[in-house]
């Protein structure tokens, strides 16, 4: 179960891997801000918003910025794949459940950020973010139903592995889309780099997390309490 417990944190993980690609971002010559910068990119991922990555990159619509991220419909399925291999079973149906399930959770919870401390010349930055938390538990409370449910049911209990780790995703993907969050907040840092990426032709600087991983991972287990 512990592998389990994980999806949430390997989800957004990968999630922000695949998509911070910025490869031809637009054409401001302005520097967008760390902390402007980290809402951007959580509200464009988590919340299918991409209104603040047109504004402070330049993108001619928001389709553009989804497609120049790698945010069009197949990164989910990709993503789904990844987790089946990550989690070693179940379907690719499964998985891809918990995936929409997993952006479900989150359309509600909102982050705020700002710079904490920033050395431009040294092309380095720590920034706040504070996130929208979830009830205490509320993932244990999850794994803790699921148990329940499995070790009243016979049939799931003489059933064979596979069709054990399909009830265990879907019922997780039914208490993820149940979650919702709190009006409590809880704060994180992030580190931050001044990296050069081609805009539209030309080289530029762009604020990125140092660790995008680590950024998805610290996102998720913040809200949920980890």
């Amino acid at each position: 179960m512990k592998k389990i417990q994980r999806i949430p944190a390997l989800l957004l993980a990968m999630l922000m891997l695949f998509s911070l690609t910025l490869t031809s971002c637009g054409s401001k010559e302005d520097i967008a801000s760390p902390d402007q910068v980290a809402v951007a990119l959580f509200n464009m991922i988590l919340k299918n918003d991409a209104s603040t990555a047109v504004e402070l990159f330049g993108y001619a619509d928001e389709a553009a910025a989804r497609k120049d991220m790698g945010l069009e419909d197949s990164i989910y399925d990709e993503l789904a794949e990844q987790l089946v291999a990550e989690m070693d079973g179940g379907s690719t149906e499964d998985a891809r459940a918990v995936v929409d399930a997993f952006m479900n959770m989150f359309k509600d919870v909102n982050l705020t950020a700002k710079v904490k401390e920033s050395d431009e010349k040294a092309g380095t930055a720590v920034v706040t973010c504070t996130i929208n938390t979830f009830e205490s538990g509320a993932m244990d409370n999850i794994l803790q139903q699921i148990m329940t449910d499995i070790m009243s049911d016979e049939t799931l209990l003489s059933a064979d592995e596979a069709t054990l780790y399909s009830t265990i995703i879907n019922k997780m993907a039914e208490g993820l889309s149940a979650l919702t969050p709190t009006e409590n907040t809880a704060d994180f840092d992030v580190n931050f780099e001044l990296v050069k990426a081609d805009i539209n032709g030309k080289e530029k600087s762009v604020w990125l997390p140092v660790d995008v991983e680590e950024f998805g991972a610290l996102i998720s287990n913040t809200a949920l309490g980890y």
